[in-house]
Protein backbone atom coordinates (compact mmCIF):
# COMPACT_ATOMS: atom_id res chain seq x y z
CA UNK A 1 0.00 0.00 0.00
CA UNK A 2 1.60 3.12 -1.13
CA UNK A 3 2.16 5.74 1.66
CA UNK A 4 -0.18 9.05 0.82
CA UNK A 5 1.46 12.35 -0.26
CA UNK A 6 2.17 14.88 2.38
CA UNK A 7 -0.34 17.27 2.32
CA UNK A 8 1.03 20.62 0.79
CA UNK A 9 -0.61 23.98 -0.47
CA UNK A 10 -0.85 24.11 -3.97
CA UNK A 11 -1.95 27.07 -6.34
CA UNK A 12 -3.21 26.39 -10.25
CA UNK A 13 -2.92 28.84 -12.38
CA UNK A 14 -5.78 28.76 -15.02
CA UNK A 15 -9.55 27.66 -14.00
CA UNK A 16 -10.52 25.79 -17.70
CA UNK A 17 -10.92 22.18 -17.98
CA UNK A 18 -7.67 21.67 -17.24
CA UNK A 19 -6.93 23.61 -14.48
CA UNK A 20 -10.19 22.02 -12.65
CA UNK A 21 -9.54 18.62 -13.23
CA UNK A 22 -5.92 19.22 -11.56
CA UNK A 23 -7.52 20.49 -8.46
CA UNK A 24 -9.97 17.91 -8.39
CA UNK A 25 -7.55 15.24 -7.90
CA UNK A 26 -4.64 17.14 -5.72
CA UNK A 27 -7.79 17.13 -3.24
CA UNK A 28 -8.14 13.58 -3.61
CA UNK A 29 -4.69 14.05 -1.96
CA UNK A 30 -5.42 16.04 0.45
CA UNK A 31 -3.85 18.93 -0.74
CA UNK A 32 -4.76 22.41 -0.16
CA UNK A 33 -5.89 24.12 -3.54
CA UNK A 34 -5.90 27.65 -4.87
CA UNK A 35 -6.89 28.14 -8.56
CA UNK A 36 -6.20 31.55 -9.91
CA UNK A 37 -8.26 32.80 -13.11
CA UNK A 38 -9.66 36.66 -14.02
CA UNK A 39 -12.42 34.74 -15.71
CA UNK A 40 -14.79 32.20 -14.72
CA UNK A 41 -14.46 28.43 -14.54
CA UNK A 42 -14.85 26.96 -18.24
CA UNK A 43 -15.53 30.37 -19.76
CA UNK A 44 -12.27 30.44 -22.23
CA UNK A 45 -11.60 27.56 -24.58
CA UNK A 46 -13.53 25.04 -23.02
CA UNK A 47 -16.39 27.18 -23.07
CA UNK A 48 -16.33 26.67 -27.12
CA UNK A 49 -15.11 23.57 -28.01
CA UNK A 50 -17.50 20.83 -29.90
CA UNK A 51 -17.80 18.64 -26.52
CA UNK A 52 -16.67 15.94 -27.79
CA UNK A 53 -14.39 13.79 -25.62
CA UNK A 54 -12.91 11.92 -28.20
CA UNK A 55 -11.16 8.28 -28.04
CA UNK A 56 -9.84 8.54 -31.43
CA UNK A 57 -8.05 11.88 -32.27
CA UNK A 58 -4.65 11.02 -32.54
CA UNK A 59 -3.97 12.68 -35.55
CA UNK A 60 -2.54 15.93 -35.27
CA UNK A 61 -3.46 19.27 -37.27
CA UNK A 62 0.03 19.10 -38.81
CA UNK A 63 -0.70 16.15 -40.85
CA UNK A 64 1.60 14.31 -43.83
CA UNK A 65 1.62 16.24 -47.30
CA UNK A 66 0.80 19.11 -45.04
CA UNK A 67 3.50 21.35 -46.90
CA UNK A 68 2.73 20.62 -50.19
CA UNK A 69 -1.36 21.02 -49.74
CA UNK A 70 -0.46 24.70 -47.98
CA UNK A 71 0.12 27.05 -50.83
CA UNK A 72 -3.37 26.01 -51.93
CA UNK A 73 -5.14 25.67 -48.50
CA UNK A 74 -3.69 29.38 -47.47
CA UNK A 75 -5.27 31.03 -51.17
CA UNK A 76 -8.56 29.04 -50.68
CA UNK A 77 -11.46 30.73 -48.99
CA UNK A 78 -13.03 28.17 -48.16
CA UNK A 79 -10.16 26.33 -46.30
CA UNK A 80 -10.42 25.86 -42.32
CA UNK A 81 -6.71 27.10 -42.49
CA UNK A 82 -6.21 30.75 -42.19
CA UNK A 83 -2.77 32.47 -41.66
CA UNK A 84 -2.98 36.17 -40.61
CA UNK A 85 -0.34 37.29 -42.68
CA UNK A 86 0.19 40.38 -40.36
CA UNK A 87 1.72 37.82 -37.62
CA UNK A 88 3.78 35.19 -39.53
CA UNK A 89 7.16 36.98 -38.28
CA UNK A 90 6.11 36.31 -34.86
CA UNK A 91 4.49 33.11 -35.60
CA UNK A 92 7.31 31.72 -37.68
CA UNK A 93 9.28 29.60 -34.90
CA UNK A 94 6.48 28.00 -34.10
CA UNK A 95 4.84 27.41 -37.36
CA UNK A 96 8.45 26.42 -38.47
CA UNK A 97 8.08 23.31 -35.76
CA UNK A 98 4.77 22.57 -37.13
CA UNK A 99 5.27 22.25 -40.70
CA UNK A 100 8.63 19.81 -39.63
CA UNK A 101 6.27 17.54 -37.81
CA UNK A 102 3.84 17.29 -40.83
CA UNK A 103 7.12 14.54 -41.88
CA UNK A 104 5.39 11.32 -41.27
CA UNK A 105 8.02 9.91 -38.58
CA UNK A 106 7.29 12.60 -36.77
CA UNK A 107 3.16 12.22 -37.11
CA UNK A 108 3.59 8.33 -36.52
CA UNK A 109 5.28 9.21 -33.18
CA UNK A 110 2.99 12.03 -32.37
CA UNK A 111 0.18 9.95 -33.18
CA UNK A 112 1.39 7.18 -30.89
CA UNK A 113 2.40 9.76 -28.32
CA UNK A 114 -1.51 11.06 -27.94
CA UNK A 115 -2.58 7.07 -28.72
CA UNK A 116 -1.27 6.32 -24.94
CA UNK A 117 -3.13 9.26 -23.71
CA UNK A 118 -6.35 7.83 -24.96
CA UNK A 119 -6.51 4.93 -23.31
CA UNK A 120 -6.76 6.47 -20.20
CA UNK A 121 -9.32 9.53 -20.61
CA UNK A 122 -12.45 7.58 -19.98
CA UNK A 123 -11.29 5.96 -16.15
CA UNK A 124 -9.98 9.35 -15.43
CA UNK A 125 -13.41 11.16 -16.18
CA UNK A 126 -15.39 8.41 -14.64
CA UNK A 127 -13.31 9.11 -11.38
CA UNK A 128 -14.44 13.01 -11.99
CA UNK A 129 -18.28 12.41 -12.85
CA UNK A 130 -18.61 10.03 -10.07
CA UNK A 131 -16.94 12.26 -7.35
CA UNK A 132 -18.16 15.73 -9.04
CA UNK A 133 -21.70 14.91 -10.36
CA UNK A 134 -22.51 15.97 -14.33
CA UNK A 135 -22.96 12.59 -15.42
CA UNK A 136 -26.58 13.98 -17.08
CA UNK A 137 -24.45 16.03 -19.24
CA UNK A 138 -22.31 13.47 -20.88
CA UNK A 139 -23.88 10.93 -23.16
CA UNK A 140 -22.14 7.73 -24.66
CA UNK A 141 -23.08 7.89 -28.01
CA UNK A 142 -20.26 7.65 -30.14
CA UNK A 143 -18.95 9.81 -32.73
CA UNK A 144 -19.45 9.97 -36.85
CA UNK A 145 -16.42 11.12 -39.03
CA UNK A 146 -18.38 10.83 -42.91
CA UNK A 147 -17.14 11.06 -46.26
CA UNK A 148 -19.10 12.31 -49.02
CA UNK A 149 -16.31 11.65 -51.63
CA UNK A 150 -14.09 8.37 -52.11
CA UNK A 151 -11.10 10.26 -52.74
CA UNK A 152 -12.17 11.56 -49.26
CA UNK A 153 -12.49 8.60 -47.64
CA UNK A 154 -8.93 7.43 -49.40
CA UNK A 155 -7.15 10.21 -47.97
CA UNK A 156 -8.15 8.96 -44.42
CA UNK A 157 -5.96 5.78 -45.03
CA UNK A 158 -3.11 6.63 -42.93
CA UNK A 159 -5.36 7.89 -39.95
CA UNK A 160 -7.29 5.23 -39.87
CA UNK A 161 -4.10 3.08 -40.22
CA UNK A 162 -2.97 5.00 -37.16
CA UNK A 163 -6.00 4.81 -35.01
CA UNK A 164 -5.74 0.68 -35.56
CA UNK A 165 -1.88 0.88 -34.66
CA UNK A 166 -2.51 3.38 -31.56
CA UNK A 167 -5.46 0.58 -30.29
CA UNK A 168 -8.43 3.33 -31.19
CA UNK A 169 -11.37 0.88 -31.65
CA UNK A 170 -13.48 2.35 -34.56
CA UNK A 171 -16.08 1.00 -37.38
CA UNK A 172 -16.48 1.72 -41.01
CA UNK A 173 -19.62 2.23 -41.83
CA UNK A 174 -21.00 1.83 -45.69
CA UNK A 175 -24.30 3.92 -46.62
CA UNK A 176 -26.91 1.86 -45.28
CA UNK A 177 -24.96 1.56 -41.67
CA UNK A 178 -24.26 5.24 -41.51
CA UNK A 179 -28.36 5.99 -42.26
CA UNK A 180 -29.81 3.82 -39.39
CA UNK A 181 -27.39 5.37 -37.25
CA UNK A 182 -27.87 9.13 -38.33
CA UNK A 183 -31.20 9.53 -40.54
CA UNK A 184 -31.99 12.80 -41.04
CA UNK A 185 -28.23 13.47 -42.30
CA UNK A 186 -28.42 14.02 -46.68
CA UNK A 187 -28.26 10.60 -48.47
CA UNK A 188 -24.64 12.19 -49.92
CA UNK A 189 -22.26 10.42 -47.44
CA UNK A 190 -20.39 7.29 -49.02
CA UNK A 191 -18.52 6.13 -46.71
CA UNK A 192 -18.25 6.89 -42.39
CA UNK A 193 -15.78 5.69 -39.52
CA UNK A 194 -18.09 5.28 -35.97
CA UNK A 195 -15.98 5.47 -32.63
CA UNK A 196 -18.08 3.72 -30.24
CA UNK A 197 -16.03 4.78 -27.18
CA UNK A 198 -16.14 8.42 -27.29
CA UNK A 199 -18.39 10.80 -25.89
CA UNK A 200 -20.67 14.34 -26.33
CA UNK A 201 -21.10 16.68 -23.59
CA UNK A 202 -24.52 18.45 -23.55
CA UNK A 203 -22.84 21.80 -22.44
CA UNK A 204 -18.75 22.27 -21.61
CA UNK A 205 -19.16 24.95 -20.03
CA UNK A 206 -22.09 23.72 -17.52
CA UNK A 207 -19.75 20.76 -17.13
CA UNK A 208 -16.42 22.89 -16.20
CA UNK A 209 -19.12 24.70 -13.83
CA UNK A 210 -20.21 21.94 -12.07
CA UNK A 211 -17.04 20.26 -11.78
CA UNK A 212 -15.76 23.72 -10.38
CA UNK A 213 -18.85 23.58 -7.90
CA UNK A 214 -17.42 20.24 -6.16
CA UNK A 215 -14.03 21.53 -6.06
CA UNK A 216 -15.48 24.47 -4.01
CA UNK A 217 -17.50 22.16 -2.05
CA UNK A 218 -14.19 19.82 -0.92
CA UNK A 219 -12.58 23.26 0.02
CA UNK A 220 -11.05 24.65 -2.97
CA UNK A 221 -10.81 28.24 -3.24
CA UNK A 222 -11.32 30.27 -6.52
CA UNK A 223 -9.84 33.55 -6.82
CA UNK A 224 -10.74 35.33 -9.46
CA UNK A 225 -7.62 37.77 -9.91
CA UNK A 226 -5.17 38.22 -12.89
CA UNK A 227 -1.97 36.37 -12.16
CA UNK A 228 1.17 38.83 -13.52
CA UNK A 229 4.38 36.71 -12.07
CA UNK A 230 5.50 33.15 -10.81
CA UNK A 231 8.41 32.99 -9.15
CA UNK A 232 10.48 30.56 -6.94
CA UNK A 233 12.39 31.75 -4.22
CA UNK A 234 15.76 30.61 -2.73
CA UNK A 235 13.77 28.06 -0.20
CA UNK A 236 11.84 26.91 -2.76
CA UNK A 237 8.63 28.88 -2.01
CA UNK A 238 6.58 29.83 -4.96
CA UNK A 239 5.32 33.43 -5.06
CA UNK A 240 2.58 34.01 -7.18
CA UNK A 241 1.83 37.97 -8.07
CA UNK A 242 -1.64 39.17 -9.40
CA UNK A 243 -2.69 42.01 -10.01
CA UNK A 244 -4.57 42.22 -6.59
CA UNK A 245 -1.46 41.03 -4.66
CA UNK A 246 0.43 38.17 -3.99
CA UNK A 247 0.36 34.51 -2.76
CA UNK A 248 2.67 32.11 -1.47
CA UNK A 249 2.30 28.26 -2.21
CA UNK A 250 4.22 24.80 -1.92
CA UNK A 251 3.82 23.99 -5.46
CA UNK A 252 2.27 25.33 -8.33
CA UNK A 253 0.64 24.38 -11.62
CA UNK A 254 0.73 26.12 -15.01
CA UNK A 255 -2.73 25.48 -16.39
CA UNK A 256 -3.04 28.48 -18.08
CA UNK A 257 -3.93 27.39 -21.67
CA UNK A 258 -2.16 29.63 -24.58
CA UNK A 259 -1.07 32.15 -21.39
CA UNK A 260 0.97 29.52 -20.20
CA UNK A 261 4.27 30.10 -22.45
CA UNK A 262 5.38 32.99 -21.03
CA UNK A 263 4.97 31.68 -17.28
CA UNK A 264 6.52 28.30 -18.61
CA UNK A 265 9.58 30.75 -20.16
CA UNK A 266 10.15 32.85 -17.24
CA UNK A 267 10.43 29.74 -15.09
CA UNK A 268 13.21 28.45 -17.15
CA UNK A 269 11.56 26.37 -19.72
CA UNK A 270 11.55 27.19 -23.22
CA UNK A 271 8.67 26.12 -24.79
CA UNK A 272 7.10 26.82 -27.91
CA UNK A 273 3.04 27.21 -27.61
CA UNK A 274 0.77 29.13 -29.84
CA UNK A 275 -2.39 29.72 -30.42
CA UNK A 276 -5.02 27.47 -32.99
CA UNK A 277 -7.71 29.78 -33.02
CA UNK A 278 -11.21 28.35 -33.72
CA UNK A 279 -14.78 29.54 -34.28
CA UNK A 280 -18.01 27.83 -33.42
CA UNK A 281 -21.68 29.40 -34.34
CA UNK A 282 -24.83 27.90 -32.02
CA UNK A 283 -27.89 27.13 -34.47
CA UNK A 284 -31.28 26.28 -33.16
CA UNK A 285 -32.22 22.37 -33.17
CA UNK A 286 -33.92 20.86 -35.87
CA UNK A 287 -36.77 18.73 -35.23
CA UNK A 288 -34.82 15.97 -36.86
CA UNK A 289 -30.85 16.66 -35.78
CA UNK A 290 -27.73 14.01 -35.40
CA UNK A 291 -27.96 12.37 -32.78
CA UNK A 292 -23.99 12.40 -32.11
CA UNK A 293 -20.73 14.52 -32.57
CA UNK A 294 -20.46 14.08 -36.50
CA UNK A 295 -17.29 15.76 -38.44
CA UNK A 296 -17.93 16.21 -42.22
CA UNK A 297 -14.46 15.37 -43.58
CA UNK A 298 -15.00 17.04 -47.17
CA UNK A 299 -15.53 20.30 -45.60
CA UNK A 300 -13.77 20.12 -42.00
CA UNK A 301 -16.21 21.21 -40.06
CA UNK A 302 -18.69 19.23 -37.63
CA UNK A 303 -22.11 19.43 -35.87
CA UNK A 304 -22.70 18.49 -32.10
CA UNK A 305 -25.89 18.30 -30.02
CA UNK A 306 -25.95 21.08 -27.30
CA UNK A 307 -28.54 21.26 -24.75
CA UNK A 308 -28.83 24.95 -26.21
CA UNK A 309 -29.06 24.00 -29.65
CA UNK A 310 -26.59 22.80 -32.39
CA UNK A 311 -22.91 23.71 -32.30
CA UNK A 312 -20.96 24.04 -35.77
CA UNK A 313 -17.08 24.13 -34.94
CA UNK A 314 -14.75 24.40 -37.48
CA UNK A 315 -10.93 26.71 -38.30
CA UNK A 316 -7.47 26.44 -37.48
CA UNK A 317 -6.92 30.21 -37.85
CA UNK A 318 -3.11 31.31 -36.67
CA UNK A 319 -2.68 34.70 -35.55
CA UNK A 320 -2.23 36.60 -32.10
CA UNK A 321 -4.48 35.16 -29.51
CA UNK A 322 -5.48 38.60 -28.99
CA UNK A 323 -6.31 39.86 -33.03
CA UNK A 324 -9.65 40.26 -33.37
CA UNK A 325 -11.76 37.87 -34.60
CA UNK A 326 -12.80 37.43 -38.41
CA UNK A 327 -16.22 35.80 -38.43
CA UNK A 328 -16.27 35.86 -42.57
CA UNK A 329 -14.75 32.23 -42.72
CA UNK A 330 -17.00 30.21 -40.17
CA UNK A 331 -20.00 32.18 -41.43
CA UNK A 332 -19.22 30.86 -44.80
CA UNK A 333 -19.86 27.47 -43.81
CA UNK A 334 -23.57 28.14 -43.01
CA UNK A 335 -25.06 26.60 -46.15
CA UNK A 336 -22.54 23.70 -46.32
CA UNK A 337 -24.39 22.93 -42.87
CA UNK A 338 -27.83 23.30 -44.48
CA UNK A 339 -26.94 21.17 -47.04
CA UNK A 340 -25.89 18.14 -45.18
CA UNK A 341 -28.36 18.23 -42.52
CA UNK A 342 -31.68 19.20 -44.83
CA UNK A 343 -34.18 20.84 -42.07
CA UNK A 344 -31.22 22.79 -40.28
CA UNK A 345 -32.15 26.27 -39.71
CA UNK A 346 -28.70 28.41 -40.65
CA UNK A 347 -29.59 30.70 -38.03
CA UNK A 348 -26.39 32.39 -36.23
CA UNK A 349 -27.96 32.57 -32.10
CA UNK A 350 -24.13 33.15 -31.24
CA UNK A 351 -20.67 33.22 -32.35
CA UNK A 352 -17.69 32.94 -30.82
CA UNK A 353 -13.91 32.70 -31.11
CA UNK A 354 -11.53 31.15 -28.64
CA UNK A 355 -7.80 29.98 -28.86
CA UNK A 356 -6.10 26.45 -28.94
CA UNK A 357 -3.29 26.13 -26.71
CA UNK A 358 -0.73 24.02 -28.99
CA UNK A 359 2.82 23.28 -29.56
CA UNK A 360 3.93 22.42 -32.63
CA UNK A 361 3.40 18.61 -32.72
CA UNK A 362 0.58 18.78 -31.11
CA UNK A 363 1.12 16.87 -27.96
CA UNK A 364 0.16 18.37 -24.71
CA UNK A 365 3.01 19.21 -22.12
CA UNK A 366 2.03 17.32 -18.83
CA UNK A 367 5.58 17.45 -16.81
CA UNK A 368 7.36 18.85 -13.64
CA UNK A 369 9.17 22.02 -14.87
CA UNK A 370 13.36 20.54 -15.64
CA UNK A 371 14.24 24.39 -13.87
CA UNK A 372 12.02 24.48 -11.07
CA UNK A 373 10.84 20.84 -8.72
CA UNK A 374 7.92 22.78 -7.22
CA UNK A 375 6.03 23.75 -10.75
CA UNK A 376 4.42 21.36 -12.75
CA UNK A 377 3.10 22.37 -16.70
CA UNK A 378 -0.64 21.34 -17.59
CA UNK A 379 -0.99 22.94 -20.97
CA UNK A 380 -0.81 22.62 -24.72
CA UNK A 381 -4.00 20.60 -25.50
CA UNK A 382 -5.16 21.79 -28.73
CA UNK A 383 -7.95 20.67 -29.76
CA UNK A 384 -8.23 18.53 -26.88
CA UNK A 385 -8.15 20.29 -23.96
CA UNK A 386 -11.93 18.64 -22.99
CA UNK A 387 -11.19 15.30 -23.40
CA UNK A 388 -7.43 15.49 -21.51
CA UNK A 389 -8.56 17.70 -19.18
CA UNK A 390 -9.63 15.09 -16.38
CA UNK A 391 -6.53 12.46 -16.97
CA UNK A 392 -4.32 15.53 -17.55
CA UNK A 393 -5.26 15.92 -13.63
CA UNK A 394 -4.79 12.89 -12.60
CA UNK A 395 -1.30 12.76 -13.88
CA UNK A 396 -0.31 16.46 -11.98
CA UNK A 397 -1.83 14.33 -8.53
CA UNK A 398 0.94 11.63 -9.44
CA UNK A 399 3.94 13.52 -10.26
CA UNK A 400 2.88 16.02 -7.24
CA UNK A 401 2.70 12.80 -5.30
CA UNK A 402 5.88 11.47 -6.91
CA UNK A 403 4.12 8.54 -7.82
CA UNK A 404 4.05 6.60 -11.48
CA UNK A 405 1.34 7.70 -13.29
CA UNK A 406 1.87 4.21 -15.62
CA UNK A 407 2.72 6.19 -18.58
CA UNK A 408 5.91 7.18 -19.92
CA UNK A 409 6.08 11.03 -19.52
CA UNK A 410 8.71 11.64 -22.08
CA UNK A 411 6.63 12.19 -24.98
CA UNK A 412 4.99 15.48 -22.83
CA UNK A 413 7.77 16.95 -21.61
CA UNK A 414 8.89 20.50 -21.50
CA UNK A 415 12.21 20.36 -22.75
CA UNK A 416 11.87 17.59 -25.88
CA UNK A 417 11.85 18.70 -29.45
CA UNK A 418 9.57 20.60 -30.34
CA UNK A 419 10.33 21.13 -33.82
Amino acid sequence: MSTPPEPRTIAIVGAGMVGVSCGLFLQRDGHSVTILDPNDPGSGASFGNAGSISQSSIMPSSSPGLVKRLPKMLLDPESPLVLRWQYLPRLLPWLAGYLRNSARPRVKRNCRAMGALFEHVIDAYDVLIRDAGGGDLIDATGALKVYESDAAFEASAFERAMMEACGCAFDVLNEDELRQMEPNLAPIFKHAVFIPGSRQIRSPARLVETLAESFRARGGTILHEHVRNVSVDGTGRVRIATESGSHEADRVVIAAGVRSNGFARRLGARVLLDAERGYHIMMPAPERSVNRYVQFADRKFSLSPHESGIRMTSIVELASVDAKPDYRRIRRLLPHAARVLPGLSAEEQSIWMGARPSTPDNVPVIARSPRQENVFFAFGHSHLGMTLGPLTGRIIADLVAGRDPGLDMTPYGAERPFG
